[in-house]
């Protein structure tokens, strides 16, 4: 069935992306929240992570904020408070909006702090975060924000770079040790040692080039000492988030930009890891148990169509592309998100506290959890150059055609297999190669987010508030 084989194929993809193995532990903080379906990007819609905001000339500067207000409103999106895991769903609450309402009417402690502390505080932010000039494209004045610093957007590059050596070393030996293939197990045979080399040159890079450990010694201090200065805290991070603000000019709507690191894979095939699942695979990861697939929590589980642009009504297509030489491949990459105007120790320090009568809770740490803000995007997940292969496909295709030449758009569970609606830059191209049964998708599509989830918050540790 439908659902059996696209579960066991996103366990596979789930352990690859956040598995642990014999070279790096799981985090037990992430899990991943499914698109459904992914969302297309063509690499012009994602360039300004690599040139920033700021045009040669005024058209290409609002081009730029346009896709970065889009892209930011995605990076931001709330995850499905039903359940962790399933899917990421997008109903128009954002995290900026939540984060502005906790500084906003939390309650924190005294100060506690020397003048002396107070200024090396300030010292060390100014590492973290810098003020950067851009003109605003509805008013043309020119106005500061706030953005991840050099050697912070460095931290995030070589950290990706270190995930996505993780991921490859996870594919390989997953597939060897399941026996995906021959040329899977005799590779990981042979490379083994190569593929453990290149995450520890990833971990390498990331420590001396990535400022690591110099990253991680400024949060700490500013964690341990902001404990007794919540006031000074709260003050920076309100103006830091109020300077972060921006207008898009195409809505008039406010967004906090958010861009991701490293933005190199969208223009070359540097970042980019193999992927592969067959049918022969399905058993054996069919017995896994995660949490983004052990249910149907929203998740389309089968090929679906969906008619018009607005895709509010999906329909089934009742055919199954389980057969014996089922094949799916696809490269993958993780992209670290940045957010210069957001501090998510803030959230979870236990040292501030709301009228939660009035505002709730951010999250009541049980499972599954309730709440406001029961978790928010860390990472997000891209694929490209998909291919499906199944002899079942030739049945199917007219079926496929019909709707993407309707304006509609084609699916497999989260994987966007065709569409043709919405703006023209998110078309998504399909060829059928009859000779060998293959389906083939061009285009890039965003497909899931690595998600922290929040524990009890709040979870104040303290008595006395102000």
């Amino acid at each position: 069935m439908n659902e059996d084989l696209l579960k066991a194929l996103l366990n596979k993809f789930e352990n690859v992306l956040n598995g642990g193995s014999d070279v790096a532990q799981a985090s037990s903080d992430n899990y991943i929240a499914w698109c459904s379906p992914g969302i297309p990007f063509q690499p012009e819609d994602l360039q300004f992570a690599v040139k920033g905001i700021n045009g040669k000339n005024a058209e290409e500067t609002a081009l730029l904020v346009r896709n970065a207000a889009e892209f930011s409103r995605v990076a931001n999106a709330i995850p499905s408070s039903n359940v962790i895991g399933g899917t990421f769903e997008q109903n128009g609450v954002v995290l900026w909006d939540i984060y502005a309402k906790v500084l906003q009417f939390s309650k924190v402690n005294k100060d506690d702090i020397t003048e002396e502390e107070e200024a090396k505080i300030e010292k060390l932010r100014g590492k973290l975060v810098v003020k950067k000039k851009v003109v605003d494209v509805i008013t043309d004045e020119e106005k500061e924000i706030t953005e991840n610093s050099p050697i912070v957007k460095a931290y995030n590059e070589k950290m990706a770079a270190y995930i996505n050596a993780v991921s490859k070393y996870n594919n390989k030996r997953l597939s060897a040790v399941n026996a995906d293939s021959k040329q899977a197990v005799q590779d990981f045979t042979q490379n083994a040692d190569l593929y453990r080399m290149e995450v520890r040159l990833a971990l390498n890079d990331w420590v001396s080039n990535g400022y690591k450990e110099d990253i991680e010694k400024i949060n700490a201090y500013i964690k341990q000492v902001s404990q007794r200065s919540m006031m000074l805290l709260k003050a920076d991070l309100s103006d830091r988030l109020e300077q972060a603000k921006m207008t898009d000019a195409v809505t008039g709507s406010k967004f906090c930009l958010s861009s991701f690191y490293p933005g190199n894979f969208i223009n070359t095939n540097k970042g980019w890891t193999e992927f592969s699942f067959t049918s022969h695979s399905k058993n054996t990861y069919t017995k896994e148990a995660h949490l983004s697939t052990s249910g149907n929590f929203g998740l389309i589980w089968g090929l679906w169509s969906a008619k018009g642009k607005a895709s509010g009504s999906i329909d089934s297509l009742n055919k199954s592309l389980e057969t014996e030489d089922f094949e799916m491949r696809f490269k993958i990459t993780q992209a670290t998100l940045g957010r210069g105007w957001f501090d998510p120790n803030f959230l979870t320090n236990g040292l501030w506290d709301w009228d939660q009568k009035a505002y709730g809770v951010l999250s009541d740490g049980n499972t599954p959890p309730v709440g406001q803000l029961i978790a928010y995007p860390t990472t997000a997940v891209f694929i490209k150059d998909v291919e499906i292969k199944s002899s079942a496909i030739k049945d199917v295709y007219g079926e496929i055609t019909k709707t993407l030449n309707g304006g509609g758009s084609v699916g497999w569970g989260p994987f966007r297999i065709g569409a043709t609606h919405s703006q023209d830059s998110k078309e998504i191209k399909t060829n059928f190669d009859k000779k060998d049964n293959t389906l083939r998708i061009e285009g890039m599509q965003l497909i899931a987010f690595k998600c922290f989830a929040l524990p009890k918050t709040p979870d104040c540790k303290v008595k006395t508030l102000e």
